[in-house]
């Protein structure tokens, strides 16, 4: 309250896991634990001294960041674990229907098992999430089925109830300041920001480098 005395509590949930993400929209609350499987939780928080747990939907792996990506859809990126052990197998894309509060469904998921790690599940500055132009972009790094080390910057638009994949960037050469590469747009060109000072610019359209500025 306005004192910051506590008015309202949910205990005893999720025992012996924590929490990965959480995010909120209006009334409505939505945050992921983790142990062996990812349950999405989603609260009511409409009354705030009763808030009210109206769903929980349990999946494999986690989201680490959540993100509002048009209306009745959550945009989860996370990674994927395997659900006896809860080790984890790469990074992941999960887009959930948020439409009905009680049964909030994954109605799409993208395995990126060649990537280990993005800085953008620990630091969302580092996430691009424009759903008016449907792109979703961050940095993945990892080791691919034939164990070459990859750093990519990759672009996905959400279409049909599937993540398509727009645009994949190489950025290996940059892998020691991987943190520092950022990702936007202005009209239909793409542009990648290096920590130093480089910036690339891409063609949405086709995908191709059409200009590299030092």
């Amino acid at each position: 309250d306005e004192d910051m005395n506590t008015i309202s509590s949910i205990r005893d949930i999720a025992s012996g896991e924590t929490i990965r993400s959480a995010r909120f929209v209006g009334d409505m609350g939505y945050f992921v634990t983790f142990r062996q499987t990812d349950p999405l939780f989603c609260v009511d928080l409409s009354d705030p001294e009763n808030p009210e747990i109206l769903s929980e939907l349990k999946i494999s792996g986690f989201s680490s960041y959540l993100h509002m990506y048009g209306e009745n859809r959550l945009l989860g990126i996370g990674y994927e674990a395997d659900e006896d052990t809860g080790s984890q197998t790469g990074v992941k894309l999960s887009m959930f229907d948020i439409s009905d509060p009680s049964d909030v469904k994954e109605t799409a998921k993208e395995d990126l098992t060649e990537y280990g790690y993005a800085e953008a599940l620990y630091d969302y500055k580092k996430v691009l999430a424009d759903q008016e132009k449907n792109l979703i972009g961050f940095l993945a790094s990892g080791y691919d089925k034939t164990d070459k080390y990859r750093c990519d910057y990759l672009l996905y638009s959400y279409e049909n109830g599937k993540f398509v994949q727009r645009m994949k960037m190489d950025c290996k050469e940059k892998g020691n300041v991987v943190g520092y590469i950022r990702g936007t747009y202005i009209g239909d060109s793409f542009y990648l920001l290096y920590e130093d000072g480089m910036v690339q610019k891409y063609s949405l359209d086709n995908g191709e480098l059409a200009e590299t500025l030092e």
